[in-house]
């Protein structure tokens, strides 16, 4: 057992009991500094391990078990004390109370880290006698295989898909164009290629100077009402949280999850972004994450079918979330200039050797008739104005 400080940045917010040999917390010893405490997070320990958990690479992962036996780490929760728990998404961190270290000298954003544990997680054999554990990768949340790199001095992070189609890379190139033709705060994505498989890569939307709050840590902030939908609820803790257009912003993305049919739009790839140091808050983040959409996994003949997709977070199905929205919100946007997206998509996604004719063609006509399902509930007309 050892004792360490929770760091938001160089502030002390907590001092903590942390077992060495599985990294679990064992105790909240104090919480120095309560107004930096992570936001959404109860107070005590089955919180902050909750917590502290949330932040390491979930079990799941694509080629985590190979990855950890390559690293010599028997299991991965042990990763957050080999990277001191610092991630690319915020500004939390721990340092041994017997030595502490200044942010300066540690973070990821304004400091180089290595790129041993994302070779592992690529499957990528070492032959260093000992490996550099010092990697944001270690806080990457998600199933996809992805590690993060630096590329010409910016942090970019590269992410894979899934067999058989391995689509979602070239999904996040679809989306990306449609948010940049709508005007819609994103983060870009680009495709590239690897021992014949696709890519996405996108830049690190977090500065030193912004962190990331996940609508899961959001909506954990007030207690809901019985009865009181999650998407109220989420509204009305943004509202008295003072996170500016969160309602609009939030719906233009959810319409966007409905053209491209997103199944998995859940409460942690989307949020809001603050100040670490002032604590204000500044908006919601730019879009990041949608590439499970267009049908991603679902056999070719199956894509062609009229019917309601499967959506997350707030309603079941496409069509109820879309009915939550307010339309105001959302024909306020230039829809006019989607109007060759079928074109679009079936341009993108020929560039996959995984995906045939067929399977293209159907996804840019089901895209097609979800714009102008989407065009009629607005009642507005994809023309020039």
């Amino acid at each position: 057992m050892a004792k360490f400080f929770l760091m938001h940045k160089d502030r002390r917010v907590a001092v903590l009991e942390v077992a060495e040999k599985t990294a679990d917390i064992l105790d909240v010893e104090e919480i120095l500094a309560p107004e930096h405490y992570p936001i959404g997070c109860r107070p005590d320990v089955l919180g902050l391990r909750s917590w502290w958990k949330g932040r390491g690479i979930p079990a799941g992962r694509q080629g985590l078990s190979a990855a950890l036996a390559v690293m010599d780490v028997p299991y991965a929760e042990l990763l957050l004390l080999k990277c001191n728990g610092l991630s690319l998404t915020d500004h939390y961190w721990i340092t041994p109370c017997e030595r502490p270290q200044r942010w300066s000298q540690v973070n990821f954003f304004q400091n180089d880290f290595s790129e041993d544990v994302g070779r592992a997680l690529f499957g990528e054999q070492s032959t260093a006698l000992s490996l550099d554990l010092k990697s944001p990768c270690c806080t990457s949340d998600g199933f996809l295989k992805k590690r993060w790199q630096i590329a010409d001095g910016q942090r970019v992070l590269v992410k894979g898909g899934t067999a058989p189609y391995f689509q979602e890379p070239l999904n996040e190139c679809v989306a990306s164009a449609v948010y940049e033709m709508l005007g819609i705060p994103h983060t870009p994505y680009v495709l590239a290629w690897e021992d014949e498989q696709p890519y996405s890569v996108c830049p690190c939307f977090v500065t030193p100077s912004t962190e990331f709050v996940p609508a899961a840590a959001l909506v954990e902030c007030f207690e809901s009402d019985e009865g009181v939908p999650l998407w109220r609820h989420f509204l009305l803790c943004c509202e008295k949280l003072g996170i500016p257009n969160a309602k609009k912003d939030t719906s233009q993305m959810l319409a966007v999850d409905f053209l491209l049919a997103n199944t998995d739009r859940h409460l942690k790839n989307f949020g809001a972004l603050r100040d670490p140091d002032t604590l204000q808050w500044i908006g919601m983040a730019p879009v990041f994450d949608s590439g499970t959409s267009l049908w991603k996994l679902d056999r070719t003949n199956f894509i062609a079918k009229d019917q309601y997709d499967q959506c997350r977070p707030f309603a079941q199905h496409h069509a109820q979330q879309l009915a939550l929205l307010d339309a105001a919100d959302i024909a306020c946007l230039p829809w006019h200039k989607l109007q060759g997206l079928p074109t679009l998509v079936e341009k993108i996604l020929s560039q996959s050797v995984y995906l045939e004719p067929e399977r293209i063609e159907a996804i840019a006509g089901r895209v097609e008739q979800n714009l102008d399902h989407l065009m009629s509930r607005l009642f507005v007309r994809p023309v020039e104005p």
